[in-house]
Order: structure tokens, then C-alpha cells, then sequence
């Protein structure tokens, strides 16, 4: 990938993980449900991989979708998988979109392979049109998590079928996913901050699900 978009100095593991780890289709198509995506919404997919959420957004027929990734590998991959989707080789830091392009901007398990969030957001405030939405879906502390992660760095992980991959990919983000605990709520003070409206936060065992809009002007 590009040094200009490889802004953190991500290892190759998490394209891997995108590609082996979170591929639980009715997981994902669970979660997307809980955004209440119209099939009339514009949506960007930031940080969209190999584009399988994209894919069960546009069975679900929504019509205007963008991708965006700073992995040129993960978005050969996802324009295979929709060919008549247009993918942008970009950092969530610099979008190439006008002000005011989107109703929803998609976040799966991006933010946490970043170490600062302001410009991030920035962005996404920039695009969204006024009263547009930041669903996104990210890990959340709690004392399970805490375990997993401790089970996940064991040298007997690697022999443990169902912990095998998962181990693979949170080692080789291990800085990022500990960063990102550690000021978890500092992303969300940015938020406010920025003017985003809280619509939505639940969280589960793993991870957090939320939903903030764009204030109105």
C-alpha cells in the first residue's frame, strides 16, 4: 500500500483479518440492520476491505454505495465482488468527495486502527450532509474483552481452531486495539464536540454499535 495513505504504520495483518476473521455473514447482516439503511441513501463504506458489507447492502438494494480503503489489494477484492461499484484508494484523513455527499458514512472496525480521531471525523462531518448519520462498529473494553485479548496473545492460541485466526490478526494490531480501549471515550468527547447528535449506542460482549448524526444547520 501507498506510505502517503499507510498514515499509522499498519502491518499487513489486518488485511489479512479482513479477509479470514469477521466473516459471519448473518452476524454482519444483523448488525447492518440496526443502522436502518433506506434503499434510497448514499452511502460510503470507509475502511470497506474487500467490500462484503457493501455486497449485502446492494442485495439488500440499496442503490448508491461508494468504498473507500487505503489497501489497493482489499479493493481489487471488492470490486470483483461488485463490479458496478465505484471504490476510491484513499485515508479517512482526505476524502475525495464534496461537502454535503452523503446521508450514511459506514464505519466497520476502522476506527481502531487509527491513533488520533479528530481529522478522521473531521472528514466524515464534511461529507455527510446535514442530518446524515456515522453508523459505525467498533471494539469496546469490558472484562471479556479483556479476556479474550489475554487468551488471544498465549502462545496456545495458534493450536486453538476457533481462536487460531483471530489470534493472527489482534497480535498483529495489538498496539492499535490497546490504544483504542484506552481512549475510547475521548473519541466519543470529539464527537460531541464536532456536533454530533448520539442516536443510538449499544453495546454488547465484544464490541460497540453506534449511530451519531450530523447536526442540522
Amino acid at each position: 500500500m501507498p506510505k502517503s495513505l499507510n498514515v499509522w504504520g499498519q502491518t499487513k495483518h489486518w488485511e489479512e483479518a479482513c479477509v479470514n476473521t469477521r466473516r459471519n455473514l448473518a452476524q454482519r447482516e444483523k448488525r447492518l440492520k440496526l443502522f436502518r439503511i433506506k434503499k434510497t441513501d448514499n452511502v460510503l463504506d470507509l475502511g470497506c476491505g474487500d467490500g462484503l458489507n457493501i455486497k449485502i447492502l446492494v442485495q439488500r438494494g440499496v442503490k448508491r454505495v461508494a468504498g473507500v480503503d487505503i489497501s489497493g489489494q482489499l479493493l481489487q477484492e471488492a470490486k470483483k465482488a461488485n463490479p458496478k461499484v465505484k471504490f476510491y484508494l484513499a485515508s479517512s484523513e482526505s476524502l475525495p468527495f464534496k461537502d454535503n455527499s452523503f446521508d450514511i458514512v459506514l464505519v466497520d472496525s476502522v476506527f481502531h486502527h487509527l491513533m488520533k480521531f479528530r481529522k478522521s471525523l473531521k472528514e466524515i462531518r464534511r461529507v455527510l450532509v446535514s442530518g446524515g448519520r456515522l453508523c459505525f462498529i467498533e471494539p469496546h473494553k469490558s472484562l471479556f474483552r479483556e479476556f479474550y485479548d489475554f487468551v488471544s496473545e498465549l502462545p496456545i492460541a495458534k493450536y486453538i481452531p476457533f481462536l487460531k485466526e483471530r489470534s493472527i490478526s489482534y497480535l498483529g494490531e495489538r498496539k492499535f486495539m490497546k490504544h483504542w480501549l484506552k481512549n475510547e471515550e475521548i473519541f466519543y468527547r470529539i464527537l460531541e464536540e464536532l456536533e454530533f447528535r448520539k442516536v443510538q449506542k449499544k453495546i454488547d460482549i465484544l464490541s460497540i454499535i453506534g449511530i451519531y448524526e450530523k447536526s442540522k444547520s
